[in-house]
């Protein structure tokens, strides 16, 4: 990974990284800030060549994974990083030894085009709609390899072409997050802290956009009130579902498409309390 000769080369990907993870739990308040847990001076000792043989990576990639901040799930609240887009915890793959030939059991589906030096950080999903953000150790860049997007235009068949990943957006690792961040920041993304099970959000439909007048009313991005504005996501997400039942509800509504290449998906609902703890 290309880095200054004075410090370690994994270093610029990890800071990207913990700058990205403290944007959503500090600043949006989208996770909550006790779930994103740092590596132990030397990095996290149960992350090893011998305990990730199977994925089949470069000493340079294990390294990277050794030092990186995790997000660590919650039963109450979103801990989703993008739209439909977890991080994968390399600390718990790492508790099974993964052989060779069993990596298909921890990495998401697609990891037989990635190179030995190329790493998926995150999950797309169950519903695969979101984001695998792959790192390529050598270059220092991050590709949003999104499998499930309308294709664009100039990209060549799925079915016919090797490593189409390698056609999705890429840039250096903290131009990307950074790209990331800015979405929220201008509402294109945004994101109910109380959703369980898919607390980002980023259609343009009545529902969602009540949830980025929200943020809007309590002076996010830069006069933000950031506890006053969890009262009231809490608020929203307490009775959405019950208007969702309504007959004749137009929450789902679609009031214009989004600038990006997800043009038909929402988050789910759910609701629960968000631990004061995570407010500070």
């Amino acid at each position: 990974m290309v880095s200054n000769n004075d410090e370690a080369s994994w270093k610029p990907a990890v800071d990207a990284v913990r700058k990205y993870y403290t944007f959503l739990a500090n600043d949006l308040g989208a996770i909550p800030s006790n779930c994103v847990v740092e590596p132990p001076q030397g990095g996290w000792p149960g992350i090893t060549q011998d305990s990730l043989a199977g994925l089949e990576k470069t000493e340079a990639v294990i390294e990277l994974l050794r030092h990186l901040p995790y997000i660590e799930r919650s039963e109450c609240f979103n801990t989703q990083v993008a739209f439909g887009t977890s991080a994968i915890d390399y600390r718990e793959i790492g508790k099974f030894k993964v052989a060779k030939g069993k990596r298909f059991q921890f990495i998401p589906a697609g990891n037989e085009e990635f190179p030995p030096h190329v790493v998926v950080l995150t999950d797309e999903g169950e519903d695969y709609y979101g984001s695998l953000l792959l790192l390529d150790t050598e270059k220092g860049t991050a590709t949003d390899h999104q499998p499930q997007a309308p294709r664009k235009k100039g990209v060549p068949d799925l079915e016919t072409t090797p490593e189409i990943w390698r056609y999705s957006e890429t840039s250096p690792v903290a131009e990307l997050l950074a790209s990331w961040e800015q979405k929220f920041r201008s509402l294109e993304w945004t994101g109910d802290p109380f959703n369980v099970e898919g607390g980002m959000m980023l259609r343009y439909d009545r529902a969602t956009d009540e949830v980025r007048q929200i943020y809007r009313d309590h002076g996010w991005p830069d006069n933000f009130r950031r506890r006053e504005c969890l009262s009231a996501l809490q608020e929203w997400n307490r009775t959405i579902a019950d208007r969702l039942s309504q007959p004749g509800n137009k929450l789902h509504e679609i009031t214009r498409q989004p600038p990006g290449p997800h043009d038909n998906q929402n988050g789910s609902d759910g609701e629960d309390d968000y631990d004061e703890e995570n407010e500070n």
